[in-house]
């Protein structure tokens, strides 16, 4: 990501003033950062009025605006936009509504709240409340929020929502594209209620060019026509959207030139090649040493795409994805010692081999040794998911065992829901997983979650303990869904008559062909693995009383006439 900036560039100006009011319980904030934070979390602009019929309005409005701002480019830079800010707005409500329950005399936290993200060529809403968020575009100003205001008649309205009001809240949400010369207005209701669509869109087209002119002037009108409440109003220009031409994005991503094919021994940026551990036709991986005697792993892109932005966008992206992923077991991404003069990319180099070695001496593995390695490859895989990132090409070769046990490898096909929504000015490198072991939607293009990596991973552990793939040949030739309907599970204890028949269903279902059909949590996995579930006893492994509960009930009351019937010749015998 270090190699990506975004062109994105706007003008913007804001005023917020207490107006006739003693008190200003308006807020308004902004945030426009540069370089990477540009591109992953975009410019934010934020406008809140307090209710003032609540006792701590100006607190409220305050807390919404400043907590948005901090915590928003604090989430994870992998999170979608809706993900990172409904998140935050959600929290930041919780904890007003708990202000309000905790504070003495019931003080009511209460405020409206709407954000403009502006993310490479799109803008995102995030509204609750009456302020407003409006766009002129083609000489004229269209509102893009709906206020959530009722009217009771033509003197009185109320809010019929607002931050801190309950401790669920509903955030409407919406995207647009930009363009070139849109103007966006953030107003509260001090503004909009005073000055009618018409009137701002006259202001807007005699200043467009002059963002501060047209604050103050916005103030002045509203003002002048007698307004009693605080005002606020925030106004952006997209002077550039950030959509890269296909230029600029080969000449900042390509700004490092592909190092040569190295050999053992020789050396790059002062790292010397102790070997070549990997080699193909899209990239080369070299274990490496440092003057130091610090070892690492080199992974460099291959010359065959020196020419291809697509490609070498997804190898810029690489080591920011590992970067951001943390778990011991997955593989550390670490910054060189020295400036690169080169593209390539350093991970700690984890000693051991890999499952798929394991596997082919040892398959099948005893079930709790399985188990347990599973257990740590989920928790890597689960590290990729709470960053919203798949990793798309989960299979033994991706795992090496170390002496910290299980370490997944290899960011090359991860797809992360943050980054899809910037578009590409070329179509971008969707590198796929290992057919062996991808799911079905990869093959079809159809959408991906995390029930995606889950398939890899009931393939995975299928295959440690017992050396085989559970839909056979056939799977890797059913491309069409024709073909996959065709396909059978071959039950795990055809090849290992030790796995019960409970554990052999949870293989089954995790590898289900269709998404729907597999777990909704790995944990959920994990936890059948560990222990039976009841639903999937074998007949034999069943309680009597499940199988044949009459049978069952029939032989209580036999056992308890026989136990009578002994009672009575006791009895009769000691008399």
């Amino acid at each position: 990501m270090e190699h990506l900036q975004s062109p994105l560039s706007i003008s913007f100006a804001q005023r917020c003033l207490a107006g006739a009011k003693p008190d200003n319980q308006d807020t308004v904030g902004a945030r426009i950062p540069e370089g990477h934070t540009l591109v992953s979390k975009g410019i934010a602009m934020v406008v809140a009025d307090g209710v003032s019929s609540s006792a701590s309005a100006k607190q409220a409005s305050q807390s919404a605006v400043t907590g948005f701002l901090a915590d928003y480019f604090a989430t994870p830079d992998t999170w979608r936009t809706q993900t990172s800010a409904v998140q935050v707005i959600q929290s930041l409500n919780r904890h007003l509504w708990s202000q309000s329950q905790n504070s003495v005399q019931q003080e009511g936290f209460l405020t409206t709240f709407s954000a403009l993200i502006l993310k490479a060529d799109t803008a995102f809403s995030f509204h609750v409340g009456d302020s407003r968020i409006s766009r002129f575009r083609d000489d004229a100003l269209e509102p893009l929020t709906r206020d959530h205001s009722q009217r009771i008649n033509r003197d009185t309205t109320y809010l019929s929502r607002a931050l801190g009001a309950d401790p669920s809240l509903e955030v409407d949400m919406d995207s647009f594209e930009l363009l070139p010369g849109d103007i966006f207005l953030l107003t509260t209701d001090g503004v909009h209620d005073t000055l009618s669509n018409s009137a701002l869109a006259d202001m807007i087209r005699h200043h467009q060019q002059d963002l501060e002119t047209l604050a103050d002037a916005v103030i002045a009108a509203a003002l002048e026509q007698g307004n009693q409440d605080n005002l606020s109003v925030q106004i952006c220009r997209i002077d550039n959207k950030g959509c890269a031409s296909q230029e600029q994005a080969v000449t900042v991503l390509a700004r490092l030139p592909f190092p040569p094919l190295l050999q053992p021994g020789q050396s790059l940026d002062g790292l010397r090649v102790k070997k070549i551990l990997h080699e193909s036709e899209r990239s080369q991986v070299y274990w490496v040493e440092s003057s130091q005697g610090a070892q690492w792993v080199m992974k460099t892109p291959s010359v065959n795409y020196e020419d291809d932005p697509a490609y070498i966008e997804r190898f810029a992206m690489e080591s920011w994805i590992g970067a951001r992923i943390q778990s011991p077991h997955v593989v550390r991404v670490v910054e060189p010692p020295h400036a690169r003069s080169y593209l390539y990319y350093l991970t700690e180099y984890v000693a051991g081999p890999t499952l798929a070695q394991m596997i082919k001496e040892r398959a099948p593995l005893p079930i709790p040794d399985a188990i347990e390695l599973m257990e740590q490859i989920v928790r890597g895989v689960r590290a990729f998911h709470r960053r919203e990132t798949l990793h798309q090409d989960l299979k033994p070769g991706n795992i090496l065992l170390g002496s910290k046990g299980a370490v997944i490898i290899d960011f090359g096909s991860c797809h992360v829901a943050g980054l899809q929504e910037l578009r590409a000015p070329f179509t971008r490198d969707l590198v796929l997983g290992t057919l062996d072991y991808s799911a079905p939607e990869h093959r079809f293009n159809s959408d991906k979650s995390p029930a995606s990596d889950q398939f890899s991973l009931g393939v995975i552990f299928y295959e440690m303990l017992t050396g085989k793939r559970p839909y056979g040949d056939a799977y890797n030739a059913a491309m069409s869904a024709r073909a996959l309907q065709r396909l059978k599970y071959i039950p795990a204890s055809k090849y290992n008559p030790l796995i019960p028949y409970w554990l052999d269903k949870a293989i089954e279902k995790s590898i289900n062909l269709l998404p729907a059909g597999r777990y909704s949590a790995l944990s959920e996995w994990i936890m059948d693995l560990r222990r039976p579930n009841p639903l999937w006893l074998s007949p034999r492994e069943q309680p009597l009383l499940e199988r044949k509960p009459v049978l069952f009930w029939q032989g209580i009351a036999a056992a308890g006439w026989a136990l009578v019937a002994i009672l009575v010749y006791w009895l009769k015998a000691g008399g």
